[in-house]
């Protein structure tokens, strides 16, 4: 199993943001099963809450929703 720790937004149960969040996900796309793409540090600002979040770009050009993502291990 592959699996990378990148930091995406928390959100509450309305969807609004509420940090930051490191997790373990595991790393294939949530349509098609590829592996996806290396993840990148970028600058994020939202709701009063500056920060740092991962983002990538995956080689099947499925987008993969930080909420999709399957996390697996202990979270942070």
């Amino acid at each position: 199993m592959n699996a990378k720790k990148v930091t995406i937004p928390a959100r509450d149960s309305n969807g609004f943001m509420i940090g930051f969040k490191e997790v373990n996900v595991l790393w294939e796309c949530p349509t098609c099963g590829r592996e996806m793409g290396n993840p990148q540090l970028t600058q994020h600002a939202e709701d009063g809450f500056f920060g740092q979040i991962h983002i990538w770009e995956n080689p099947c050009r499925h987008v993969a929703h930080y909420k999709n993502l399957q996390i697996v291990g202990d979270e942070e």
